[in-house]
C-alpha cells in the first residue's frame, strides 16, 4: 500500500483525533449521566422513604484511614480511664442520664463500652480493650484529623446541600464497633428524639467502614416512618438528670418504640435490611424508625456516623433542654469555607 502524502497523513489524524474525542465526550458524558441519575434517585429516596443509600460513597482507601486511625485512638486509650457503659435499652436514662461522663462527652472524644464486655461488679475487662468497646463520641469530626477531613470534604457537603439542608451544624460524630458476639442491640428509635431543633431538622450518615451484613448487625429501617411525629425527646429534668419526655401519647406509638416485642421480627413490624459494603453510605432522616440487631458473627461491623442539623441562620434552634450541649459561648462546628468551594 503506497505511503500517504502529507495531506493525507494530516487528514487521517485529523479524523482519527475527532474519533478520539467523540469517544472521550460520550463516556464522560455517559459517567456524568449515570452520576447524575444517581443522584437523583438517591435524593427521591430519601424524601420518600426517610431513608436511602449511596453506594460506594467511601473509597477503600477514606476507610483503611478511618480503621486505622481508631486503631491509634484505642491503642492509646487507658480503660482505667472509665468504666462507661453505653445501653439502648430500657436502662438507658439510667445508666446515659446520670453519667456525667457521657454527658459532657459533646465536645470531646471519649470511649463507651459494650454492656457484655465488663463485669460490672469488679469493673474488670471481660475482653481485650480492642473488643471491649462499643463506641467511640462524640466529637470525633472536631478533635481527629481523618474524620474531621471527611465530615468537612466537599462531597459530604455537596450531598447534605442536594437533601435540601442549608447551613447545617455538625453536632455529633460517633464510631461504632458492633464487636463480634457481643456487638449489642440498638433498639428502635428517631434520631430527633436526642438531637432535637425546633422545627426537628436532623440528619444522620451512617458509613460503613465494614461491610454490614445479616449476621454481624447491619441496620433496619421503617420506610416512610419519617412523616411521622417525634415521639419522645431525650430531655433535662428538673433535677438535673435525663429522662424520656412523651410528644406524643404513648398509646399511638408504634409497638416498636425502643423495644422489638415478644415473639416480633423487624420485618414483621416494617423494617427492612438495609445490607451495605465497606464504603457505603446510609442517609437518615431524624424522624425515620430505624435499629440494628445484635452481632451474632465472629465479624465486627465498624461504622463512622455523623449528625448534622439546621442552624439558626436556616431558622432552626438547638432544643436548650438536649443531652448534648457544647460549653457557654462556644458555637457548633459548621462546614469550614475551605469544604464550601
Amino acid at each position: 500500500m503506497p505511503a500517504l502524502a502529507p495531506s493525507g497523513r494530516t487528514a487521517a489524524a485529523a479524523t482519527l483525533g475527532a474519533v478520539a474525542a467523540t469517544c472521550a465526550a460520550y463516556y464522560y458524558y455517559h459517567r456524568y449521566y449515570k452520576h447524575r441519575c444517581r443522584a437523583a434517585a438517591v435524593i427521591r429516596a430519601f424524601h420518600r422513604d426517610g431513608i436511602a443509600v449511596v453506594r460506594g460513597f467511601a473509597s477503600a482507601s477514606e476507610c483503611r484511614e478511618m480503621l486505622s486511625s481508631m486503631d491509634a485512638l484505642v491503642e492509646e486509650w487507658d480503660p482505667k480511664e472509665t468504666t462507661s457503659i453505653f445501653k439502648t435499652d430500657a436502662s438507658q436514662s439510667a445508666a446515659q442520664g446520670k453519667d456525667d461522663y457521657f454527658m459532657t462527652s459533646g465536645d470531646a472524644v471519649r470511649f463507651f463500652l459494650e454492656p457484655g464486655a465488663m463485669d460490672e461488679a469488679s469493673g474488670a475487662l471481660l475482653a481485650p480493650k480492642q473488643e471491649a468497646l462499643n463506641k467511640v463520641g462524640h466529637a470525633l469530626h472536631v478533635y481527629v484529623p481523618v474524620f474531621a477531613g471527611y465530615a468537612q470534604s466537599a462531597k459530604v457537603r455537596a450531598l447534605v446541600r442536594s437533601l435540601g439542608w442549608q447551613a447545617p451544624d455538625l453536632v455529633q460524630s460517633m464510631y461504632i464497633f458492633k464487636q463480634p458476639r457481643i456487638g449489642g442491640e440498638v433498639t428502635p428509635h428517631q434520631d430527633s428524639c436526642f438531637l432535637r431543633t425546633d422545627p426537628p431538622s436532623c440528619i444522620g450518615l451512617w458509613l460503613a467502614l465494614e461491610d454490614a451484613t445479616m449476621t454481624n448487625g447491619c441496620l433496619w429501617a421503617r420506610p416512610g416512618s419519617h412523616a411521622e411525629p417525634i415521639r419522645r425527646h431525650f430531655a433535662k429534668q428538673p433535677d438535673g438528670t435525663m429522662g424520656f419526655d412523651e410528644r406524643q401519647p404513648a398509646h399511638e406509638w408504634p409497638s416498636a418504640e425502643g423495644k422489638i416485642p415478644a415473639g416480633a421480627t423487624p420485618d414483621s413490624l416494617g423494617f427492612v435490611p438495609l445490607l451495605c459494603k465497606a464504603g457505603d453510605l446510609v442517609l437518615i432522616h431524624g424522624q425515620v424508625d430505624h435499629l440494628s440487631l445484635p452481632n451474632t458473627s465472629g465479624k465486627s461491623r465498624h461504622t463512622f456516623q455523623l449528625h448534622m442539623v439546621e442552624g439558626e441562620a436556616a431558622g432552626a434552634k438547638w432544643h436548650p433542654k438536649n443531652w448534648l450541649q457544647y460549653p457557654a459561648g462556644k458555637a457548633f462546628p459548621k462546614f469550614s469555607p475551605e469544604s464550601q468551594a
